[in-house]
């Protein structure tokens, strides 16, 4: 019977060590399986994107959504929530702090037709292509 002889590659360690601080890190900050945070849903169909963010905790004045030709840029931070005096932790899973994300889409944004609505914590931005991006029919004549 043959038996393959294994070689010890010191890489692995390191590799399978920088996999679980990623892992402990993504927890810390409330990272999304990607590592970025907050976590976002982008979608399109001819006239528009939409991007929905869950984002529980954070409150609507920290919150600010910008557009600029075909990039979306949304910032917010979510503060610590005051503890009941003489408190203290036993687990905090939710990130804290400023976050910032940038998307850009493969058209250009109609800025002064963007609607953003928040609602329970969820962030939805719906982001129509510009006048120009959008396909229109073109009426052919007869030739008679």
């Amino acid at each position: 019977m043959f038996m393959r002889q294994s070689v010890w590659n010191p890489w692995n360690g390191l590799r399978n060590m920088e996999d679980g601080w990623d892992t402990i890190l993504r927890h810390l900050t409330g990272g999304s399986e990607t590592g970025d945070y907050p976590p976002v849903i982008v979608y399109m169909n001819d006239n528009c994107a939409k991007l929905v963010m869950k984002l529980p905790g954070v409150k609507l004045e920290d919150l600010d959504v910008r557009v600029n030709r075909d990039t979306v840029t949304l910032k917010g931070s979510r503060k610590a929530e005051a503890l009941p005096e003489g408190a203290e932790y036993l687990r905090r899973e939710r990130g804290l702090g400023s976050f910032a994300r940038s998307f850009g889409l493969p058209f250009m944004i109609d800025g002064d037709a963007v609607e953003a609505s928040y609602t329970a914590g969820i962030l939805t931005v719906t982001l129509p292509k510009a006048r120009i991006e959008q396909p229109r029919k073109v009426t052919i004549q007869s030739g008679n």
